[in-house]
C-alpha cells in the first residue's frame, strides 16, 4: 500500500511540474517573410547540410539554420528556414 501512495504522489508532483513548463515556455515565433520551417535538427552541422544540399539540388533558394533555445538547461534546436525567391 506504502508504494502506491509513493507512485501517486510522484506522478502528481510529475504532472504538476510538467503544466508549469508548459505554461512558462516562450511563444511560438512567426515564420519570416516568405520563409517555410522545414525541419527541426538537434544538430546544427546537420541542419547546415540539409540545407545547402536543397540549394545545390534547386529545392530552394537560400535558406538558415535558426538555433532557439527556450531556458538556462533546455536543449538547444536548429530550425531550418527555407526561401524560395
Amino acid at each position: 500500500m506504502r508504494g502506491r501512495r509513493w507512485a501517486t504522489l510522484v506522478t502528481a508532483v510529475a504532472l504538476a511540474l510538467g503544466g508549469l513548463v508548459g505554461f512558462s515556455a516562450a511563444p511560438a515565433v512567426a515564420d519570416p517573410p516568405g520563409g517555410t520551417l522545414r525541419n527541426v535538427y538537434s544538430d546544427g552541422q546537420f541542419c547546415n547540410s540539409y540545407g545547402s544540399e536543397g540549394v545545390r539540388t534547386g529545392l530552394w533558394s537560400r535558406y538558415y539554420c535558426e538555433y532557439r533555445q527556450y531556458g538556462p538547461n533546455a536543449p538547444g534546436f536548429y530550425f531550418l528556414w527555407t526561401f524560395t525567391s
